[in-house]
């Protein structure tokens, strides 16, 4: 057991092009920290939380947490610090958390754009013309619109795992998978009250759901998507008729 550990915090999308994996691999074999975790800001889990909790379950005294984005989110400074002070606070004995900053801080912006203006480059007049599918100029028949917030705040708030829980539930309610009674189900940035998350917005019906946990899923999916009841008890905003 190692008593600190490194935290590469990153975003998914920054995570399909530069693997945060390989790059925590090459971390540890230059000796950078004895322990190196991945965590992501949205889209994906493992949450930081989790993460941290994890290392705190393991008796990892301090945890240094190394956000890793290009290009950065200014809004991690502002939001950041005081959710994880929020986490530590809410432990009995919680590691030391410390953050530094940005990786793009330490980046040479304009030479990686050099070296990628003097690499080969692609005629784009080789690719045949598109804008994609034609499948995609159709609206799928549906009856609802769920739309499931895994920005950075909800889901240091676990809504990752509450929308893999929530497609599996839909999955399991044949009569929401297809036909006028179809719930499409898609992921969304931020789309704010924070301090309510997890949350999710259900369209056109217009309500806003907060304070989401696994039973709650479980409820809206049966009695709102199903059975017509707008599930009141989770309810915390509702749109203008």
């Amino acid at each position: 057991m190692t008593s600190t550990a490194a935290v590469l915090y990153g975003r998914a999308a920054f995570d399909r092009r530069q693997s945060l994996a390989a790059v925590r691999d090459a971390l540890l074999a230059q000796g950078v920290a004895p322990r190196i975790e991945i965590a992501f800001a949205d889209l994906s889990g493992p949450s930081l939380p989790e993460v941290l909790s994890r290392l705190a379950d393991e008796g990892v005294a301090r945890v240094t947490v190394a956000p890793c984005m290009i290009p950065a989110d200014p809004s991690l400074t502002v939001w950041l610090p005081g959710a994880l002070s929020a986490w530590a606070s809410g432990l009995a004995s919680a590691p030391e958390v410390r953050l530094a900053p940005a990786i793009e801080a330490f980046a040479d912006l304009p030479a990686l754009a050099r070296a990628a203006l003097s690499a080969p480059a692609d005629d784009v007049a080789e690719v045949a013309p598109s804008l994609g599918k034609p499948g995609w100029s159709a609206i799928p028949e549906h009856g609802r619109q769920a739309f499931f917030c895994v920005g950075a705040r909800c889901l240091h708030r676990g809504a990752e795992p509450l929308y893999q829980l929530l497609r599996d539930v839909l999955k399991r309610e044949r009569a929401l998978a297809k036909g006028p009674t179809r719930v499409l189900c898609a992921r969304t940035s931020c789309q704010f009250p924070c301090n309510r998350g997890p949350l999710m917005t259900v369209h056109p019906d217009g309500v806003w759901y907060g304070d989401l946990d696994p039973q709650a899923i479980d409820r809206i999916v049966r009695e709102h998507f199903v059975e017509g009841r707008i599930v009141t008890a989770h309810v915390i905003a509702r749109d203008p008729d």
